[in-house]
């Protein structure tokens, strides 16, 4: 026998109001940044009504989480099974993601309230920083494992080697382009690898 479909109660979402939300809360988080972002504001912009933006998302904060969440809600890269071709992979997925228009902005809007909305840097960091950090620290450890990164290698400072690295010049206005990556790659790889550099 077949089990009935669950009942859905309330009005069923329709995915371009929601995707007209996420759009118009990146932008003005781009433009005006958090603490000037209103409800009322992003509302306007996406051309609904407030009642429908708030049976979505009952405060500020969570609209600008599922916000952040869906601007960094990319497909993982394919990464190459050696581990120098995966961590430049993943820099330049990283590196992808900052050159996004609004960004960096966002990302500084962000971190200017950690003293305002502790809860929602936690949670922005939770979200968005850990799982990539976690990602990456495997990777890392799959290297040692594997024999091709040194055994003492500290994971938290390699990824601050490569990722630090990044955030800095894209804070700074430089590209991060290909060759530029492959420069970062190339140094970080030959403090970290237990084997000659042109290998895994």
């Amino acid at each position: 026998m077949t089990a009935a479909a669950p009942v859905t109660r309330g009005r069923p979402r329709h995915s371009s109001i929601d995707r007209g939300i996420m759009d118009a809360t990146v932008r003005m988080l781009g433009d005006v940044g958090y603490q000037s972002l209103s409800m009322a504001g992003v509302a306007a912009a996406a051309g609904v009504g407030r009642p429908a933006l708030y049976r979505r998302f009952p405060s500020k904060t969570e609209l600008v989480v599922a916000a952040i969440l869906n601007l960094t809600d990319a497909p993982e890269p394919v990464l190459p099974a050696d581990t120098r071709g995966a961590l430049a992979a993943l820099l330049g997925a990283t590196a992808d993601a900052l050159a996004k228009p609004g960004s960096m902005a966002i990302l500084g809007s962000l971190l200017a309230q950690e003293t305002r909305d502790p809860e929602l840097i936690a949670f922005f960091r939770e979200r968005v920083f850990a799982p990539r950090q976690a990602v990456v620290h495997a990777l890392l450890q799959h290297g040692i494992d594997s024999g091709y990164v040194r055994t003492d290698l500290d994971l938290e400072v390699a990824d601050a080697l490569l990722f630090g690295a990044l955030l800095a010049h894209a804070t700074l206005g430089e590209p991060v382009d290909a060759a530029w990556r492959d420069r970062v790659i190339d140094q970080v790889w030959k403090a970290i690898a237990s084997v000659g550099p042109g290998l895994q």
